[in-house]
């Protein structure tokens, strides 16, 4: 083809334009044509909007009084003991403990002894009198029966009379109120039920009730037994609550499906007003006590003979082994189905696999596991011929391999027995003759070579793996009757996929059987299905001395709220506790989500992967099996790794050693009255009876302009104490007595005004605030000093002017032990606790600055705010001359200790110097080292936005922020370029955007936590590759929130708790809810972002980083500068261009933000790259509970068909094979 020279100028022209752009989206430095003009604008807006910042921080908060008042308290120093704190804490724990075994122990005894004695009074009446009982005057059968005297047991076989002997009623129903009391029948409730806080719901302290599963007979004659002899526990269950008021839910669940508990309750209820159903047989604490850890192998027949109705059993067989599963079990699946042709020569593919995505393992069986099992049987499609060898060879290599328990190991088989798969399932090729195509042979099995195979394979496996076979609906009993007689199992048809659970009896009775240990233990935290959250449970295996059949289970709950509340109440400064269990999972630990969020699968992973990075401290990992070992000691390690924020040193640290805490000021008479934050109580009945004229003091304003659908005080601010401050934080969580919580902690905190000795002349009033070592106290000690030192910064609050505060919702001092005062008076939701938020954290990890949070939602309902904060710092402490030399002895430069002299905050340890108000020299000094709160202000998110783009005019009047104007080099109707603006954390997450002010309040994940990733790609990736400016950082959160759907946006305010009244009540009004939770705990890859010169080299005020980028999604020049005084840097991109950006086919775009995008991306538990590192079974470390060697009943058919002569007349001759014990 011949180019013209128009022709080829043009052609090279596109060209070296394609090439410029393709070079200028990768090449950042290239020269551009393109000027910069704000380059003196930027650090001119930098310096206003900081200004702005910190007298907004200085005029709202007067963080210099909050710190005076904290300067001027008197404190008590305390030498603190690891070993004593240790000790102290093995005392309590042991002690908790032990109760709950106590506990547990007494039931299963008293279960056991009436279970005996009235199975062998019954048996000896039936066999005396079978027309008839005999019952003592004036005595109930039970009391009678209880009278006698028991005969041996030594003749007594439960066959000769089950079922008949046990119960003289026919019908459930015609037992009386007091034995049967039905927690779903409410003519059956217990009478006068009323809330507990220790339950979270109405119960009844006299009685208990029972829950019969859904799947089971009422009128079944165990089952009438079972409620008769279960209620003389009523007796055992309230003696435990008399010796241990603490005690949470008392229950003992029995093998034939019915549970009695204690204290008695309504049952839960879905959305159509029926009760849920409740197995106590296929509960965690159920299972795993009486089967102890195994090892399961369910192999799936996944042929084509399978199609239809039995596959869909089979999967449900699969789905019932699966749920009946603990953490301390082992589990995979395997679908077996074989390539093949079919009746036309068509080769299908099929493979047998395992369907858990570790292949070549089996896995734990934790929620997320099973989640991932039962979903990727949903997709299971049968198909293929039924060629087991492959599927056997498998398994068999499954048990051999690690991790796994060693301890009992079954194979769960489900098949439909068949030697064929009909017609269309050919094992030949098929070839085709003159006359047409004819197909390949069909395929028929070879069952004795499955059998060989297997026999083979179990020489080489210990312990022995039981087979139990499932027969689906055929009758082709040969194949997997003989399977499991031949390998200690057993044999079952099953028609029908309903309630299955009683069909699989003999699977679960000899789970309940085998093992030999009766001892108690704990289990894994789960979720409680009776609402109470993440709990442990301690059961005990109930074996009658009869005929040693394990005839139920004894528990008793404990909360990890309840054993997390013990820890926290002996932890002070930066000291913490965990808590492990015999594998060395940690299942309390700051790195683990808080046990106050009851979600689905709570997370627990080894302690040495939450404090130790890289390996290190190689002495961790010694303490950790000294631990294991049941070893008591101590070992300091200098270079341990802190799992939370601000934590350098070891779990206890030098500085923690001496303890430094205020106490209650000496003359009270100088502090005002506060109020607690439960307003609308003073107006109560019974506030008003203790607390008389206090609620017309404080001028309680409802439905102010400012505050709509709140009730605020502008005369006081008002105390909210964290649940962590109660001693039972149980109780105050769920007291629903608001009215007597408020009277109580009112006269607490004011404490000096209701106290007689308040009169006398002398002002210096000391009133030891001892806590909960004093009897009835209900609040940690020293709580009220926090009240009274803050009181005064109440009046400074109140004396601002309106035009300061007109967009101010709210300023607080929020203190480390969980005081929290804020202005004006109002209410906040139960659960808060100010240390737990993330303005409080970014205050205390960037301490010598002044922090702004992202944009958030107000729990308190004052909408979408940002919050300004200032660390607080303990009071200044007397430096000695050694300690204040900024050189050392090595000639090196140090950092200066709380109370030298400095010039600046960069010379201390804490990176903050001030002149505190005590000091009549006017000398500045370093602040301690240590947070003693945090103050902050809440403003209107967009209202601070204005403030900030109002100060951001460019100084030609056409480039301010927001300004659209004539891109460069584009014609002089072409206004699409923009100046975009934008404040940035130390993170790289978005503080101030202006996308944000028309975004609702109650979409807060379109504000909040968004990235400069996720919204400019180009330049957060040049910041970070071209500029070094960001770190990027992989790590592993233990933390994570995953969604089993994604969560929507709310299109309305209906039924959304919106003030803290509703958030708190909210408990209470939801009606019945479904058992389905949308959120369960994951661990995941997590990607974050730092400023890398934060803490060495701070970007200063001339160091402004510029640079221009052209991509897929934007283009534009930017400008990078600090605000060096705050946590925040701003972004202004110049000629910004983003119309491919809105183009729905420009995957590029999406593929450039997500790289450098932040957050929790990929879910590693339950997925193949969760990998168990256990490499020890638990049969290694012998750790194997003993099990009983007990030979199953086992029978199946073996049918012979003959066709006789020509005749139609088929008969079947039979040969029954049966094996007991």
């Amino acid at each position: 083809m011949i180019l013209t020279t128009n022709g080829l100028m043009m052609f090279l022209f596109l060209l070296n334009n394609y090439f410029r752009q393709i070079n200028s989206q990768y090449c950042y430095g290239c020269k551009r044509h393109a000027t910069n003009s704000l380059t003196g604008d930027v650090q001119n807006w930098a310096l206003l909007i900081q200004s702005y910042i910190l007298k907004l921080a200085s005029d709202s908060m007067h963080r210099e009084k909050t710190q005076s008042y904290f300067d001027s308290a008197d404190y008590k120093e305390e030498n603190k003991s690891g070993d004593k704190l240790l000790h102290d804490m093995k005392l309590i724990l042991d002690t908790f403990f032990e109760k709950k075994q106590r506990a547990a122990n007494a039931i299963a005894d008293e279960a056991r002894q009436i279970y005996d004695k009235l199975y062998m009074q019954r048996y000896n009446d039936y066999k005396l009198n079978s027309t008839g009982w005999y019952i003592s005057e004036g005595m109930s059968p039970i009391d009678s029966l209880l009278s006698t005297t028991i005969t041996s047991t030594a003749s007594i076989n439960k066959k000769e009379i089950y079922p008949l002997g046990l119960s003289k009623y026919q019908r459930l129903l015609d037992l009386n109120n007091y034995t049967y009391r039905d927690a779903d029948i409410p003519l059956r409730f217990p009478p006068n039920m009323t809330f507990h806080p220790h339950f979270k719901r109405n119960v009844s302290l006299h009685h208990s009730v029972v829950k019969i599963s859904d799947e089971i007979p009422r009128d079944d004659i165990q089952i009438i037994w079972t409620v008769e002899w279960t209620y003389e526990l009523e007796k055992i269950f309230r003696e435990n609550r008399k010796l241990d008021p603490e005690i949470r839910w008392q229950y003992f669940g029995s093998n034939v499906g019915l549970i009695r508990l204690y204290p008695g309750r309504e049952w839960d209820q879905n959305f159509a007003g029926f009760y849920n159903d409740y197995d106590p047989r296929i509960r965690p604490w159920y299972i795993g006590t009486t089967s102890g850890p195994k090892d399961i192998i369910i192999i799936l027949d996944c042929s084509r003979s399978m199609r239809g109705s039995k596959f869909e059993i089979g999967k449900s067989i699969a789905k019932v082994i699966i749920d009946t599963l603990t953490k301390q079990d082992y589990v995979n699946i395997i679908c077996v189905h074989e390539s093949h042709w079919n009746d036309i020569g068509k080769w299908t593919e099929y493979k047998t696999e395992v369907l858990s995505c570790q292949q070549d393992t089996m896995v734990q069986a934790t929620l997320a596991y099973k989640r991932d099992l039962k979903e990727k049987l949903l997709h299971l499609h049968a198909g293929g011929t039924s060629e087991f060898e492959n599927a056997f060879d498998l398994t068999f290599d499954l048990f051999q391999r690690k991790p796994k328990t060693g301890c009992h190991t079954l194979i769960i088989f489900i098949t439909d027995g068949q030697d064929t798969d009909g017609e269309t399932v050919r094992c030949g090729a098929g070839q085709y003759t003159r006359s047409g195509y004819v197909p390949g042979p069909i395929c028929k099995y070879n069952w004795t070579k499955y059998w060989n195979t297997v026999k083979h394979k179990q020489q080489f496996t210990e312990p022995k793996a039981r087979i139990f076979s499932y027969l689906i609906q055929d009758n082709g009993q040969v194949f997997p009757g003989r399977l499991a007689c031949d390998n200690n199992g057993h044999f079952q048809m099953l028609a029908d996929g309903e309630n299955l659970i009683n069909k699989m009896y003999h699977y679960f009775d000899y789970l309940s059987k085998i093992s030999l240990d009766a001892n108690g233990s704990w289990t894994s935290q789960y979720i409680d299905q009776w609402g109470l959250g993440v709990m442990i449970t301690y059961a005990i295996p109930v074996v009658s001395t009869i005929d040693n059949t394990t005839i139920g289970v004894a528990g008793v709950d404990i909360t990890l709220d309840d054993i997390e509340n013990v820890l926290m109440s002996k932890t002070w400064g930066t000291v913490y506790g965990f808590l492990i269990n015999r594998d060395g999972d940690a299942i309390i630990h700051p790195g683990l989500k808080s046990t106050t969020i009851p979600i689905e699968d709570p997370i627990s992973t080894h302690v040495t992967k939450l404090e130790m990075i890289d390996n290190k401290p190689e002495n961790f990992s010694y303490i950790v099996q000294s631990m294991l070992r049941g070893e008591m000691g101590s070992q300091r390690l200098p270079n341990a790794y802190r799992s939370t924020i601000r934590r350098q040193l070891g779990i206890l640290g030098e500085h923690d050693e001496k303890f430094r805490e205020v106490r209650q000021p000496k003359n009270l008479l100088l502090y005002d009255e506060s109020f607690f934050n439960l307003l609308i109580e003073y107006n109560s009945t019974k506030g008003r009876e203790n607390l008389k004229g206090k609620f017309e003091h404080m001028q309680v304003k409802i439905n102010d302009t400012k505050y709509q659908n709140l009730r605020v005080s502008y005369l006081y601010s008002s105390i909210m104490l964290a649940p962590r401050v109660y001693c039972d934080p149980s109780e105050y969580f769920y007291n629903d007595d608001l009215a007597q919580k408020t009277i109580d902690a009112h006269i607490y905190i004011n404490y000096h005004l209701y106290n007689n000795q308040t009169n006398n002349n002398n002002n210096n009033i000391t009133v030891d605030d001892i806590g909960c070592r004093q009897n009835n106290s209900k609040f940690h000690e020293n709580t009220r000093a926090y009240v009274l030192i803050s009181q005064p910064i109440e009046r400074v609050w109140r004396q601002r002017p309106p035009e300061l505060t007109k967009d101010i919702i709210w300023t607080y001092v929020g203190m480390r032990t969980g005081v929290f005062r804020t202005y004006p008076a109002h209410r906040s939701v139960r659960e808060y606790d100010h240390t737990t938020r993330a303005w409080y954290k970014r205050a205390v990890a960037y301490q010598d600055r002044t922090t702004a949070s992202m944009p958030y939602l107000d729990l308190s309902g004052g909408g979408k705010v940002i919050t300004i904060a200032q660390a607080i710092f303990e009071g200044m402490t007397t430096a000695e001359n050694k300690d204040c030399e900024l050189i050392g002895n090595n000639n090196q430069t140090r950092k200066l200790t709380g109370g030298c002299p400095c010039t600046t905050g960069k010379e201390c340890l804490s990176g903050y110097c001030y002149q505190p108000k005590s000091d009549q020299k006017g000398i500045h000094r370093c602040a301690t080292e240590r947070i003693i709160g945090v103050t902050g202000t809440d403003i209107i998110y967009n209202s601070f936005h204005s403030e900030i783009m109002k100060r951001m005019v460019a100084s030609d009047g056409k480039r301010s922020c927001g300004s659209t104007y004539q891109c460069p080099n584009s014609s002089m109707t072409d206004f699409n370029c923009t100046t975009k603006c934008y404040l940035i954390d130390h993170a790289g997450y978005l503080i101030v955007d202006p996308d944000f002010v028309d975004v609702s309040p109650f979409h807060e994940d379109k504000y909040n936590q968004l990235t400069l990733g996720h919204k400019e790609g180009e330049v957060m990736s040049d910041l970070i590759y071209k500029h070094g400016v960001f770190d990027r950082e992989e790590t592993i959160t233990f933390q994570g929130t995953c969604h089993v759907s994604k969560p929507s946006s709310k299109v309305t305010l209906e039924g959304i708790p919106v003030n803290p009244e509703e958030l708190d009540n909210k408990y209470k009004n939801k009606g019945p809810i479904p058992q389905f939770m949308n959120e369960y705990g994951c661990i995941q890859d997590q990607v974050t972002y730092k400023i890398k010169r934060m803490n060495e080299k701070q970007l200063s005020w001339t160091e402004l980083i510029v640079g221009e980028v052209h991509g897929p999604c934007m283009s534009g020049y930017y400008y990078l500068t600090p605000l060096v005084k705050t946590n925040l840097y701003l972004l202004v991109i110049e000629n910004y261009q983003n119309e491919k950006s809105k183009l729905f086919y420009n995957f590029n775009c999406k593929i450039q933000r997500s790289v450098v995008d932040s957050g929790a991306f990929r879910i590693i538990n339950g997925t193949c790259a969760h990998k168990n590192e256990k490499m020890s079974s638990l049969s290694d470390e012998n750790k194997c509970p003993q099990l009983r060697d007990i030979t199953l009943d086992c029978k199946y058919n073996s049918m012979t068909k003959i066709t006789i002569m020509n005749k139609v007349s088929i008969v079947f001759l039979f040969s029954f094979f049966y094996r007991i014990n």
